[in-house]
């Protein structure tokens, strides 16, 4: 109530002052102070004085009477009527300690609210065969997820003979990195699926569908530590990207996983399959995030904020130029 008691009681204190002057405005006393292009609308009280936010009581009262001096009606004419209102309102709540501080905190809550980044554009196909490209091996750049897997698919290249029930359900091979002992029984009986990394040293399905269902079955049947599952589409895709982001966040090095299962490791036991299912949720609860702040709309801005907006949305270019230039 105190607050809009003053700006009720700046708003008509100026105004009765205009209507006491006399004769014509001098417009032409005004002299750009900037740049000759329109000026930024002020975010907040302290940019329209041109102050910083720590800007003292001194400092507050010496920006006021220099955009005075620019804005005053006696010289800016009717141009400067309005902005001068708000300056004189600005004036008083900021030289007030309870409005300042109300105010400042205000604005801390305003620079608070978290920006949500972009969605990221994340592809909805769920086909057994998908766009690939060289770059997917990339190692060195960190992944960025975008709803495709990592390896290829020849899942459309499989003969007849070589296909079968997890051909038809298309279902695909993945390898846990950390529980592999890089045995290459999987590589020697796939090798058009699978190879050790060079840099990780471990197994891994570089190309889906790449050899039958039936040397596919006996590489993941036969594995002596049963590191390779089958798995859908959209787990695979999960579970590549999961596993090269913290490759590289671990400099494409893995511990040693023979250590880890006699319990010499380092006590942290990693789970691709864990780590999926973090993912996904993350991915949920920023989605739900978005469509809520998209279904409340942008901030309602103060009514500060208003004012601001709507008079530089008004005032000449000229004016703007010479006190925000």
């Amino acid at each position: 109530a105190g607050l809009a008691l003053a700006l009720a009681f700046g708003r008509a204190r100026l105004t009765r002052r205009s209507q006491r002057r006399s004769g014509e405005p001098t417009a032409t006393a005004i002299e750009p102070l900037g740049s000759a292009e329109i000026a930024r609308v002020p975010e907040n009280l302290y940019e329209l004085l041109g102050v910083q936010e720590t800007a003292d009581a001194d400092e507050i009262k010496h920006a006021y009477y220099d955009k005075m001096k620019i804005c005053h009606p006696d010289i800016a004419g009717d141009d400067g009527e309005e902005i001068c209102i708000l300056l004189n309102d600005a004036y008083d709540l900021l030289q007030d300690p309870q409005e300042k501080q109300a105010y400042d905190i205000q604005l801390r809550k305003d620079h608070s609210k978290p920006v949500l980044a972009p969605a990221p554009v994340v592809s909805t196909d769920l086909s057994a065969t998908w766009a690939w490209t060289s770059k997917a091996g990339n190692k060195k750049a960190k992944p960025t997820y975008n709803g495709r897997p990592l390896s290829r698919s020849l899942h459309n290249k499989v003969p007849p003979e070589g296909q079968g029930d997890k051909w038809s359900d298309e279902k695909f091979v993945f390898v846990d990195e950390w529980t592999c002992i890089a045995c290459r029984n999987c590589c020697d009986v796939a090798p058009r699926t699978f190879c050790i990394d060079a840099d990780a040293g471990r197994a891994r399905a570089f190309a889906q569908w790449g050899n039958t269902e039936e040397l596919l079955d006996y590489a993941v049947q036969a594995c002596p530590v049963d590191c390779i599952y089958w798995v859908s589409r959209e787990e695979l895709q999960v579970l590549e990207y999961v596993t090269r982001d913290r490759l590289y966040e671990s400099g494409n090095t893995l511990p040693c996983s023979m250590a880890a299962r006699q319990g010499a490791g380092s006590g942290v036991e990693e789970d691709p399959f864990s780590m999926a299912v973090n993912f996904q949720n993350r991915l949920e609860e920023e989605e739900e995030r978005r469509q809520r702040a998209e279904a409340a709309g942008p901030s309602k801005p103060s009514e500060m904020q208003e004012r601001i907006r709507e008079l530089f949305g008004n005032m000449s270019e000229r004016l703007r130029t010479a006190g925000w230039g």
